[in-house]
């Protein structure tokens, strides 16, 4: 799926912009894309959690995929 998509190219070849962020004071270097389970297990991707346990990832869970169908 990768392969035919040129969105993911930059992903492929490690050539991503350059995206900078902190959360709860850890840098990170690299950008994320929401995903499902059809794609492969990148550290970029960020699929969702199926069943989330505890209230945490469910609130996670619940804005991801929201998030997730507004951008389809």
């Amino acid at each position: 799926m990768l392969n035919g998509s040129n969105v993911f190219d930059e992903v492929l070849s490690r050539r991503t912009p350059a995206v900078q962020f902190i959360v709860n004071r850890t840098q990170y270097n690299m950008g994320y894309y929401l995903a499902n389970d059809i794609y492969p297990d990148f550290s970029t991707f960020v699929k969702i959690i199926s069943m989330p346990q505890g209230e945490k990832r469910k609130l996670f869970a619940q804005r991801q995929e929201s998030t997730r169908k507004d951008v389809e």
